[in-house]
């Protein structure tokens, strides 16, 4: 099996053969797959998102109304993954990136206080995660970012890519893309 290492601000990441996939970066992980998450029984579920929803069958549009200002209670949970040739669920460096109306509300660290990072730009269109979650909870083993409008309704379209060299999705070829119509 071919083995590409990668180092990411301090952080090492190793991607298993991702076949035909890959970028300009050169990074070969697995191919990218983005997906709106149902949040079924959440405050914040989205009824017309599938509720089978997820990397490998993914809704890739919601509808959304508009979060009460100061608030995330209708916010939109975004849920990625790589994927290898076999099916299997890969890591590596990504990039959530927003554009239109909204903005990224959270960029979690994919382990809490371990060696992997998660950066949210200071304008909120841009998450940088330096790999998958790993916390031993629900989740685990995909990358997760989430949504929200307090002010104005539209389209907000967010591309999730590899993205080896932390500079966004402009440069990358192994992306996927998710759009919310946000509505009063």
């Amino acid at each position: 099996m071919l083995m590409l290492i990668t180092s990411v601000a301090g952080v090492s990441a190793s991607h298993g053969d991702g076949d035909r996939w890959g970028d300009r970066d050169g990074n070969r992980g697995g191919r990218a797959v983005s997906d709106v998450n149902p949040d079924t029984g959440a405050a914040s579920a989205n009824p017309d998102v599938n509720p089978d929803s997820s990397c490998f069958s993914p809704d890739q549009s919601d509808t959304q109304q508009l979060s009460i200002t100061g608030t995330t209670d209708r916010n939109v949970h975004n849920d990625a993954c790589f994927l290898d040739y076999r099916g299997n669920k890969d890591d590596g460096p990504a990039t959530f990136e927003s554009s239109g109306v909204g903005v990224i509300s959270a960029c979690p660290d994919p382990d809490g206080a371990g060696p992997k990072v998660a950066v949210l730009s200071a304008d909120k269109l841009r998450c940088f995660q330096s790999g998958y979650q790993q916390k031993g909870a629900a989740g685990d083993f995909e990358f997760h970012a989430r949504l929200n409008n307090t002010s104005t309704p539209g389209r907000q379209t967010v591309v999730w890519c590899s993205d080896a060299n932390m500079n966004g999705c402009a440069d990358e070829r192994n992306k996927s893309t998710i759009v919310i119509d946000w509505v009063r």
